[in-house]
């Protein structure tokens, strides 16, 4: 898998972030700068999972798992309860981001095991493979587009 393919991957991660997101906080009516600060820490971390490409470790093994998840969002909500004084933020942001990782993973071809070391169950619907450009711009446009409309729905422009 070359630079294009994670850039593609990156597309629709970033991509099903921004629409998760900007579309609960505007069904739920979470107009808050807070909100805003969740959903780009969120989007900037929603591709954490796939470190593992970068540092070569076996892709959709270690890092595409709760386990993974919940330990990487402990240590973020502890940076930002440290430089910020607000675990939370820095908590839920990854929590979301990996989370929808996952979902957005689960979807694709290529199986993982997301409940590893404590199960080997491999985990795929195969709807399309991660890779697909179609998918990966629709979440990305459909992201920005939502991302637009919530971002003006909190400032009244």
């Amino acid at each position: 898998m070359g630079i294009r393919g994670i850039n593609l991957n990156l597309r629709g991660h970033v991509g099903l972030t921004l629409t998760v997101l900007s579309l609960t906080f505007l069904l739920l009516d979470l107009r808050d700068v807070y909100y805003i600060k969740v959903l780009i820490l969120s989007a900037g971390f929603s591709s954490l999972p796939d470190i593992d490409l970068r540092v070569g470790l076996p892709h959709r093994r270690y890092t595409h798992n709760l386990i993974f998840v919940v330990t990487t969002s402990l240590l973020f909500g502890y940076l930002t309860s440290t430089l910020l004084n607000d675990f939370n933020l820095g908590f839920y942001s990854l929590i979301v981001a990996g989370v929808l990782h996952l979902l957005g993973d689960v979807m694709t071809y290529m199986g993982f095991t997301p409940f590893y070391p404590l199960s080997s169950k491999n985990i795929a619907l195969r709807l399309f493979k991660s890779d697909n450009r179609f998918v990966n711009n629709f979440l990305l446009i459909s992201g920005t587009l939502l991302l637009m409309l919530y971002l003006k729905s909190c400032y009244n422009i």
